[in-house]
């Protein structure tokens, strides 16, 4: 399959070039016409609004850079005029599209005042990817995960979401999901104009972010030197959803925007609008977490053999669809020392998923078991059959919804004055979501018949699995899957284990200052400000339950039946199960379906109010060092926290269960301070510094107030949260190279060293009741607490050219290479983890990029391969955590803008395909020959066209 879709994109990239080629010999010389901004067609490579810029040396072919990276000539550093004709080569080539973004982000890379990576828009509504997060896990040492094949977070240098902190436009913005981490893909990519990932930090930089601080911005609409309209339209398609009937293949993607100038080009407005509707297809096998079975199946004298608790295979199909908005305000009146800046983004997501197939529980107990294949204590395969015990083998068709709506507000207003060496900005912001989640199962049971009266069947049902590392396993039943009379609906569930019903609200409200003062000499300015954020999260846990007696047990209705799934492609040995209509069902067997928070779940369920108040002082160096200018900042964040945590505690361990609602305090103060300095060895070279300390607070389900106590067997067990945590903390050091060569290349080395002082994980400590007689009993509480940390360390390569220097056409060609090497020794001793303690969450080792991209002549096209090796993750529908193998991703994309002479000017055909081998999703226990999750999301295609006017 890799061989197949290399030779694709070959014979792709061979017909591109050889049509870009007649093009060359037959087009003109292009008009450079009206200059056009970083996020127009033909672009300069001035910054983004908001990047930090600062005055840079710059190659002795190239013009001086202004602080806002482009000069008073009108002619950007790397020898581009705002049209796009290279100033520099005195012939008539036009950088325009994906190696105008290369362009333009390795110069705000190379001219920002600390270490971060620039991910820039090639044109107004296009960022290199349809996701976000696929694009940011290209820069160096980024890496998404996969999450029905979409990239939804982002782990930095190892480290995971929790410690990765979010902005839009500068500014924190609410989480619809229960902890503090966002997911990417609610951002539409069309709608933003790119981002800055910082992975050193100021002192005037919002703090939270251990491994490093991801700002999304939206467009500023005087940032563009002329009005645009960019429309694009997209259809697409997956190729496994044709094989999934509750799965539509055919999806699209559409975007409008709108930038104009007004008063003289002293008032901007943008207003944009995304819609999105994909499909949701999956297909998956899952052997479940190995339990001590306490039987002896190797012969080896020890009754402490592992048994998986059961196994599933399941087909998902639904709607995933999106609509966003952005409007944006700018206003710089004649005189240029007031700005106003104003933005609005709205999202609204929503989630339709169905999940079909089997599912088998109860494995390790109750059951006879017979040919066994074991690894080092661990079973790989087996088959269990029922020893007539209620707590034996269940088989189970599967037939669950999954639902879910989010909608997320967030704005703010921002206004800087500057006079005489003096700038005084003011920020306010707010965001707001609102997610409402449901999680329906709809369950059978095998059914028999003894007298007339119908029965659970337990005895002598059967079922085996053999596991497959790298593919399918192996499952076989005793039973027919597909007979409506023998798999009987028996009841329904919305569990919490599930996930159940969730509501869930976040608020958030920043407001800031900053005074800057310009000094001059050694310290070209000082800055000191404040900030003040007040946050509100709660969740609200909803179950539901309905049952049917055994002996009330009827054969599934004929009008309910909807059919057979079978497995599609590499699946298609599994057994056949059937598919049955949920809505319907529920309807007619239990009524109404409509979730409450039960008496049990108001432990689950939680307030946490946050208050931060922090403080800063910086100066800015801008010095020399004999010949060589160094650069810089340096400076001290201090910030206090105050949370309150409310929810109840739960005592289920007499008669009669208690609840008691309750709240808990807790604050902290941190001092952070950081130091970035930046060497200009010569014009093209220069090495950075930079060290600091850091903070990532607690995920905020973690600090729910709420736990239950139960008693089973006679030993207490309690599950709950923390509201004492301590944030994450770290020490850290980053020392880069950064050689920029001429005006599309550069090689940057980075190196990193993290020290954690603790880190937050669940964890399981003993937890001492008392009975009714008097007795002191030692039982467990699982809840989430601080650790010790330790050392993270590593090293990133960053390698990208235009091959200008081949012979037409091939001077087309160009390269972007990353690698990045992360090292760390902490580990994570997960609860109830039968394999032992595990690695850092979100670390691999070894991570890449690599992208041979062609642009020239209004023709594009690259191919574009993303690598990350095994890394430890915590799966939403388990909540446990377990390693993922390796995996690369390739993906393709082409297009051709008409030019300036066609009767199609401005119009723009598009062909994209992702994941072109069907790469698998693929966990494991800790050792690669203990399989867990094999899942496929197919490839999915997308054609359009843009048009920009």
């Amino acid at each position: 399959m890799h061989r197949k879709a290399f030779l694709l994109v070959a014979a792709s990239m061979a017909a591109i070039i050889d049509a870009a080629s007649a093009q060359a010999q037959t087009q003109t010389a292009p008009q450079t016409g009206t200059p056009q901004s970083s996020l127009g067609g033909t672009t300069s490579a001035s910054p983004t609004a908001g990047s930090a810029s600062t005055p840079d040396q710059t190659p002795s072919d190239q013009a001086p850079v202004d602080p806002a990276g482009v000069n008073q000539a009108g002619v950007d550093p790397a020898g581009v005029d705002p049209a796009g004709v290279d100033q520099g080569a005195g012939d008539d080539i036009v950088v325009t599209g994906f190696r105008q973004s290369l362009r333009t982000a390795i110069n705000q890379k190379r001219n920002a005042d600390r270490v971060q990576e620039v991910l820039s828009a090639e044109d107004l509504g296009k960022l290199p990817e349809a996701s976000i997060a696929e694009s940011l896990a290209r820069l160096p040492g980024l890496a998404t995960n996969r999450d029905r094949g979409n990239g939804t977070q982002i782990s930095i240098r190892g480290l995971g979401p929790d410690l990765v902190n979010t902005l839009l436009n500068g500014r924190e913005v609410v989480s619809a999901e229960a902890n503090r981490n966002i997911r990417y893909e609610q951002f539409p990519a069309e709608m933003l104009s790119g981002a800055s990932v910082f992975k050193s930090p100021t002192a005037t930089q919002v703090e939270g972010a251990i491994a490093g601080q991801v700002d999304l911005r939206s467009v500023r609409p005087l940032d563009l030197q002329k009005g645009r309209i960019a429309i694009n339209l997209r259809g697409s398609y997956n190729d496994v959803a044709d094989d999934i009937a509750d799965a539509k293949p055919f999806g699209y993607i559409g975007s409008i925007s709108y930038v104009g100038q007004f008063a003289d080009d002293t008032l901007g407005i943008a207003l944009g609008y995304s819609g999105r509707r994909q499909a949701n297809a999956t297909v998956r096998t899952n052997i479940f977490r190995p339990t001590n079975s306490f039987a002896d199946l190797n012969g080896d004298g020890q009754g402490n053999d592992n048994i998986p608790f059961g196994f599933e295979a399941l087909v998902r199909g639904g709607d995933d669809i999106r609509h966003g908005g952005v409007a944006a305000v700018q206003w710089k009146p004649a005189g240029g020392n007031i700005e106003v800046n104003g933005d609005f983004f709205y999202s609204h997501v929503k989630f339709d998923e169905t999940q079909r197939g089997v599912r088998a529980e109860g494995l390790p107990f109750g059951n006879s078991f017979a040919n066994p294949t074991l690894v080092e204590g661990f079973v790989t395969g087996i088959t269990a059959t029922n020893n007539n015990e209620p707590f034996g083998l269940d088989v189970r068709n599967v037939n669950e919804m999954f639902r879910f709506t989010d909608d997320l507000y967030a704005g703010g207003l921002n206004a800087k004055w500057s006079n005489d060496g003096w700038t005084i900005t003011t920020d306010a912001g707010y965001s707001t979501t609102h997610r409402d989640q449901r999680f329906v199962t709809l369950r059978t049971e095998y059914s028999a018949t003894a007298n007339g009266i119908p029965f659970q069947e337990r005895a002598g049902i059967n079922a085996s699995f053999l596991t497959n590392p790298g593919g399918v396993p192996t499952y076989a039943f005793n039973r027919d899957l597909t007979d409506p009379s023998v798999n009987r609906i028996s009841e329904f569930q919305i569990p919490t284990n599930g996930g159940g019903a969730p509501l869930i609200n976040d608020e958030l409200f920043s407001l800031k200052s900053d005074v800057t003062r310009e000094v001059g000499g050694f310290i070209a300015n000082v800055s000191a400000g404040a900030r003040f954020t007040d946050r509100r999260k709660d969740l609200t846990q909803r179950t539901q339950f309905g049952f049917i007696d055994a002996a009330a047990r009827v054969a599934v209705p004929a009008d309910l039946i909807v059919g057979t799934v079978r497995f599609p492609g590499a699946y298609a040995d599994l057994p056949p199960t059937l598919a049955i209509d949920i809505p319907g069902a529920l309807q007619r067997f239990f009524g109404t379906i409509d979730p409450q928070e039960s008496f049990f779940d108001q432990s689950s369920s939680w307030v946490v109010k946050e208050k931060t108040w922090a403080g800063y002082v910086q100066a800015d160096i801008d010095s020399m060092v004999g010949d060589m200018p160094l650069t810089g900042n340096i400076g001290v964040r201090v910030v206090r926290t105050s949370e309150r945590s409310s929810s109840t505690a739960i005592d289920g361990q007499g008669a009669v269960a208690t609840a008691t609602p309750f709240s808990v305090k807790n604050s902290f103060t941190d001092w952070l301070p950081n130091l970035n300095l930046t060497l200009k060895l010569n014009p093209e070279m220069q090495v950075r510094v930079g060290a600091s300390k850091a903070l990532a607070r607690a995920p905020l389900d973690s600090l729910n107030a709420g736990f239950g106590v139960f008693t089973s067997g006679g030993t207490p067990s309690a599950t709950g949260g923390n509201p004492n945590l301590e944030p994450f903390r770290a020490k850290q050091f980053d020392l880069t190279w950064e050689w920029y060569f001429d005006r599309d290349s550069a090689l940057t080395v980075s190196g990193f060293y993290k020290d954690l002082d603790t880190y937050i994980f669940n964890s399981v400590t003993p937890y001492v009741v008392t009975d009714a007689g008097g007795n002191q009993i030692t039982g467990t509480f699982t809840q989430p607490r601080n650790g010790q940390g330790g050392k993270v360390k590593g090293v990133e390569v960053l390698f990208q050219k235009a091959l200008t220097f081949l012979p037409a056409p091939l001077d087309g060609f160009g390269v972007y290479l990353n690698y990045s090497y992360t090292d760390s020794k902490i580990t994570v001793a997960e609860a109830d983890n039968a394999i032992g303690s595990l690695g850092l969450p979100g670390l691999s080792k070894h991570v890449g990029n690599a992208t041979l991209y062609y642009s020239k002549s209004g023709f594009e096209a690259r191919v574009a391969y993303r690598y990350r090796s095994a890394y430890v993750t915590e799966l939403g529908d388990t909540d446990r955590l377990l390693y993922t193998r390796p995996e690369g991703v390739l993906d393709f994309q082409t297009s051709y803008k008409f030019g300036d002479t066609s009767r199609l000017r401005g119009v723009e055909l598009l062909l994209q395909a992702n994941n072109l081998t069907d790469e698998p999703f693929e966990t494991y226990y800790g050792d690669k020959r203990l399989q867990g999750r094999y899942e496929k999301f197919g490839r999915r295609f997308m054609a359009g066209v843009g048009f920009g006017f």
